[in-house]
């Protein structure tokens, strides 16, 4: 069950981006840290970021920032409705080692880390999330 949100020009119906998200667990023995609160089972709640795409004559316009944006606002109002630990995410790896290296450097900029276990996974812990958010509405008030 995955919910899919896209972003078209108004007036247009062409997409021009879009987002996949679904909910999911995630096993902590996969991170460096065990998460304080953790359950003794070892599995936590995730919103799990299916891709980010935004069409090729749509990029270089911040785009992609919106949309990992619009994942964060919607990561939080699920935590806080019902518990989620981290936004989890798989970087896709067609197009060779270059364009994979390349996505990661991307999602590192939100402030994701790669699962030492699997480079290709990486997450972002909902603390950072929530102050992400928080500068953003700052940044948008000032």
């Amino acid at each position: 069950m995955t919910r899919v949100h896209v972003v078209v020009e108004e007036g247009n119906a062409r997409i021009l981006g879009y987002h996949a998200i679904n909910l999911g667990m995630m096993n902590v023995d996969e991170m460096t840290r065990r998460p304080r609160g953790a359950p003794d089972h070892g599995e936590v709640p995730v919103l799990f970021l299916g891709q980010v795409a935004v069409d090729r004559t749509a990029q270089g316009r911040g785009l992609g920032g919106i949309l990992v944006h619009h994942v964060f606002e919607k990561a939080c109002a699920i935590s806080d409705m019902a518990g989620c630990h981290a936004i989890l995410l798989d970087v896709i790896a067609d197009g060779g080692d270059d364009a994979l290296a390349r996505r990661k450097a991307w999602y590192e900029g939100f402030g994701f880390a790669a699962f030492p276990s699997n480079p290709a996974r990486m997450f972002l812990p909902m603390k950072q999330v929530r102050a992400s958010v928080r500068a953003r509405r700052e940044d948008a008030g000032a």
